[in-house]
């Protein structure tokens, strides 16, 4: 289907272009296909469906760089006590509730979380999955639910030996299972929705043959790795007491890092382990709610973009939608630091170019700009600037304005996801209904 937009202003991301009046946008396919005078445009496009933006917003739909569909079903769950550091947040939380997944609660924690994402303008997700008791084929349930919606996704089966072995080998067989699965659905369509990655916990619950065995997936099937490292001060104290090896080195060793990996958090390197994440040009993505949350520290965001660091922004978990967190990440450097020049550039930064960047260098595709060439992965947004915008201001009016902005539209690949802000064909209601009934047998499962 071929689209032209009009009557909206358009912020493209594009530093030559800007914001643009009296434009239209052109849609052929899957891609932006021109940028030109409305007028014009109307005449060349007359066969094209037409979108009235009414005088909406129109930008590039957001990436979420790390996230976790399974955490939807820990919302309003009841723990058996209250956890009073990261480790018992991880035994009395996370992995009990990962542990009592099943198939179906993967299929609808997924749904759940794509149905928010939509309808909050993030149109990629980088997600990050646990399911140690419904490992074979978890990682179909969510394409099946991302497809369903038309999401664009990266996915991964976290690999972890804190269930022992064959936990662990079946971690690694659907990680290079589905990588395959993935390349061979983009030699017959290049711009295939779906990718993969391989997933790994953090360094202190993987065993070193695990590590080999992921290094060599990743090496054999030119695929990156996705992995938490050094979210708590336990990844370097557990990694030094079991293996004697720092956490970036030790990693490096087994070829987990590089130009097409994913670090998560980073809060708790030295300099030196921040420097080998720069020279091997592997990524990080900086999570500040979960990381507030989790009561865990803060990550010195200017540290790693200092060093060059390809450094994202994601949600970890706390909510498909990224608005809150981008927030938060320039409020929580202010705040820690107690000084209210900071972040502004950064965040910035983070969000409109480098998760962009993250995206393309783990699918393939070009995401995060209105340009000619470019995945049409746009939204429209109820924004009606109240004072100018500009190029120069826009990230003022995003913080301040956007983010609270409802999204009337949503085009993935090219395809119309919603419309006057609802999903064609996705019954929300039922959805609920389905999913209250599965995350009580995952409930049940959890209590017992």
């Amino acid at each position: 289907m071929n689209i032209l937009i009009c009557n909206t202003k358009i912020f493209t991301n594009d530093p030559q272009q800007g914001i643009l009046n009296d434009q239209a946008l052109a849609i052929q396919g899957s891609k932006i296909h021109e940028l030109g005078n409305e007028a014009d445009l109307k005449i060349k496009y007359q066969d094209y469906a037409r979108i009235d933006g009414k005088g909406r917003l129109l930008m590039p739909g957001m990436v979420n760089a790390h996230m976790h569909f399974y955490s939807t079903f820990a919302r309003g769950i009841a723990l058996s006590g209250s956890p009073q550091n990261f480790s018992e947040i991880l035994s009395m939380l996370w992995w009990k509730l990962d542990r009592a997944l099943d198939p179906d609660s993967i299929y609808y924690s997924a749904l759940l979380s794509s149905i928010t994402a939509i309808k909050q303008g993030v149109t990629s997700i980088i997600d990050h999955h646990a399911s140690p008791n419904a490992v074979d084929g978890s990682l179909d349930r969510i394409e099946e639910a991302l497809q369903q919606l038309g999401m664009r996704g990266v996915l991964c089966y976290e690999i972890s030996d804190r269930d022992g072995n064959e936990v662990a080998q079946q971690g690694l067989r659907e990680n290079e299972r589905y990588i395959k699965k993935c390349q061979q659905a983009k030699t017959q369509d290049p711009n295939h929705l779906l990718d993969a990655m391989i997933g790994l916990h953090a360094s202190f619950t993987l065993h070193n043959d695990t590590l080999e065995k992921a290094g060599a997936i990743s090496q054999s099937l030119q695929k990156g790795c996705h992995i938490h490292l050094g979210e708590d001060p336990q990844d370097r104290m557990i990694t030094q007491e079991k293996y004697d090896a720092g956490l970036v080195d030790r990693l490096q060793q087994f070829g987990i890092l590089g130009t097409s990996s994913i670090t998560a958090h980073g809060i708790h390197l030295t300099d030196q382990e921040k420097d080998g994440l720069a020279q091997t040009d592997t990524m990080l993505v900086h999570n500040p709610q979960s990381n507030m949350n989790n009561a865990v520290g803060r990550t010195d965001i200017f540290s790693y973009l200092k060093r060059g660091v390809l450094l994202g922004m994601g949600t970890d978990g706390m909510s498909p939608d990224l608005k809150p967190d981008i927030r938060t990440a320039l409020l929580l450097q202010k705040h820690d630091l107690k000084d209210n020049t900071l972040a502004w550039n950064e965040t910035r930064q983070m969000v409109l170019s480098n998760n962009p960047a993250i995206m393309k260098r783990v699918s393939g595709q070009n995401v995060g700009k209105i340009a000619p060439g470019f995945q049409a992965d746009l939204i429209l947004v109820d924004y009606y600037p109240p004072t100018p915008l500009t190029s120069e201001n826009f990230w003022g009016h995003f913080l301040f304005g956007i983010c609270d902005a409802v999204v009337d539209t949503g085009i993935i690949n090219g395809k119309v996801v919603m419309q006057n802000k609802h999903l064609p064909g996705i019954d929300e209601e039922k959805i609920a209904i389905e999913s209250h009934k599965c995350a009580q047998r995952v409930w049940d499962r959890f209590n017992n």
